[in-house]
């Protein structure tokens, strides 16, 4: 594939994620991250990808000012241009409104009021990220970390080599800076510093055929995650994969990846 062409791919996948991400965002934390804010916050997001959170916060309550920080810059340039776009459609504006391109925990921000921290801690070091969150986040400000993954991958239906491959898989990334059991790792580490939770909640990622179909883009989000785990075991994986492969493409293959929602007051 070409440049353009992952490019391309990796803006799809992150915009067909959107509706799976709002069907399993936890409303109950959701409210209770509400409660905690001032009537206009300042907003800090770590990891933004194509910004589609900027449209979903601004429905949620005003923003005082947005400032997301994004480690890719091709993503970043598109996430400003996408978001500006989607304001103009809607005919409202945030008057304050930045992407930059860095390290999130090494990128220096203004004091925030909420950092917004998105399915981010299965890819960090969760001590160096609690660190910078209590570096960036205002006195009485809060930190939210939604879709943080939790350690199991259920695909259906069964098949016999799934504890081998998703075991694998899991081991891929804990081989790595990042977590497969971020959420327990983020709660426990939570509970071993001045930090206040607030609020914790379930969040499941659940993708599966409705009457025959797969629900906006969510085949291509499904396919996608195939791809992950492709891209993590090759070869060791092939067999399975082309097995579920064959079940997405006949409308049978349903996923579930377990997330948590946290609030905490650092």
């Amino acid at each position: 594939m070409t440049a353009d062409g992952h490019d391309h791919g990796q803006r799809r996948y992150l915009t067909a994620k959107h509706s799976v991400d709002e069907r399993a965002r936890n409303d109950r934390v959701r409210r209770r991250l509400l409660a905690e804010l001032p009537a206009t916050p300042r907003v800090v997001e770590w990891g933004p990808g194509v910004g589609l959170s900027v449209p979903t916060l601004t429905e949620w309550t005003s923003l005082d000012s947005y400032h997301g920080v994004e480690t890719d810059p091709r993503l970043a340039a598109f996430a400003r241009s996408l978001v500006s776009r989607l304001f103009a459609r809607r005919e409202a504006e945030l008057s304050e409104m930045q992407f930059t391109v860095g390290d999130a925990l090494a990128t220096e921000t203004e004091p925030c009021d909420l950092l917004y921290a998105q399915s981010f801690f299965d890819l960090v070091s969760t001590a160096g990220a609690l660190d910078a969150v209590e570096e960036r986040v205002a006195a009485g400000g809060v930190a939210y970390a939604p879709l943080t993954f939790d350690g199991k991958t259920t695909f259906l239906p069964r098949h016999h080599d799934d504890e081998t491959v998703l075991g694998a898989f899991h081991d891929t990334i804990d081989a790595t800076d990042g977590q497969s059991r971020a959420a327990t790792t983020l709660i426990d580490a939570l509970g071993e510093r001045d930090a206040t939770v607030l609020a914790v909640g379930s969040s499941d990622w659940m993708v599966r055929p409705h009457a025959g179909e797969y629900p906006a883009d969510e085949r291509y989000f499904l396919s996608s995650i195939l791809d992950i785990i492709e891209d993590a075991l090759g070869e060791h994986a092939a067999g399975w994969l082309a097995a579920r492969r064959a079940q997405l493409a006949e409308d049978r293959l349903t996923y579930v990846a377990n997330n948590h929602d946290v609030v905490w007051r650092p």
